[in-house]
């Protein structure tokens, strides 16, 4: 069910959770999940009989003494639509989300074996295109990313990730889901509304990490007595 509201933001009901404590899903990205518990594989079937939506919320620390209860999930996440669904032979699903939108829940509640969601769906603040060069920024950043895995000894950035034809924000997005950032700092990117705020600190982590690398590299020894320092 979809409500408008007077300010024109949709607020959306029954939608499917499915909360995860290492996915950070985004926009413009496709995720593919093995589904097993019987719950999820359940909200599987509903989803499918309905509108193929999911909610992909990451939980919050301290999940994992109420992993089968309720957990608590971080409000900002990501509704992914599937776009294949196999079934296996004893009840498992293997799907592929896309994502669609990053979301606000606003309210979590139990009405099956899984939780619903009624969320909000938020909309980016688009690139100021009169003070910034998409285009460039884009080749910028790719050049950046395929340092990075250069010297992580990582193939080709084209052979993990399809950056043809592809908006700066959907190379920013695939870049972060690949990436290995922290499950923490992938959120902290997910919950910023303005896409050049986002992209200058996707930058900066990258930026961080690659400085980070080159040191450790340049580390040849390390006594294990600190008092030889």
């Amino acid at each position: 069910m979809v409500t408008k509201l007077q300010n024109k933001e949709t607020i959306t009901t029954q939608i499917p959770v499915f909360p995860l404590p290492n996915v950070v899903f985004f926009p413009r990205t496709f995720l593919p999940l093995h589904i097993f518990e019987p719950r999820y594989r359940q909200m599987v079937e509903d989803s499918i009989l309905n509108d193929n939506l999911i909610v992909m919320a990451l939980l919050k620390k301290g999940w994992e003494g109420q992993y089968h209860d309720h957990p608590n999930v971080h409000e900002i996440a990501c509704v992914g639509k599937i776009k294949n669904a196999e079934k296996l032979e004893d009840g498992r699903y293997n799907i592929l989300l896309y994502g669609l939108s990053r979301v606000k829940i606003l309210k979590l509640f139990q009405g099956k074996p899984y939780r619903m969601a009624q969320v909000k769906y938020l909309k980016d603040i688009a690139f100021d295109h009169d003070g910034f060069n998409e285009n460039y920024e884009a080749e910028s950043f790719l050049n950046l990313a395929q340092s990075y895995l250069r010297e992580m000894g990582v193939g080709n950035l084209e052979e993990i990730i399809k950056v043809h034809n592809h908006s700066l924000e959907s190379i920013m997005n695939q870049v972060t889901s690949v990436l290995d950032f922290s499950i923490q700092q992938k959120q902290e990117l997910l919950q910023i509304d303005t896409l050049e705020q986002r992209y200058n600190r996707l930058k900066e982590l990258l930026q961080e990490q690659l400085k980070v690398l080159k040191i450790s590299k340049n580390i040849k020894y390390i006594p294990d007595d600190p008092s030889w320092n």
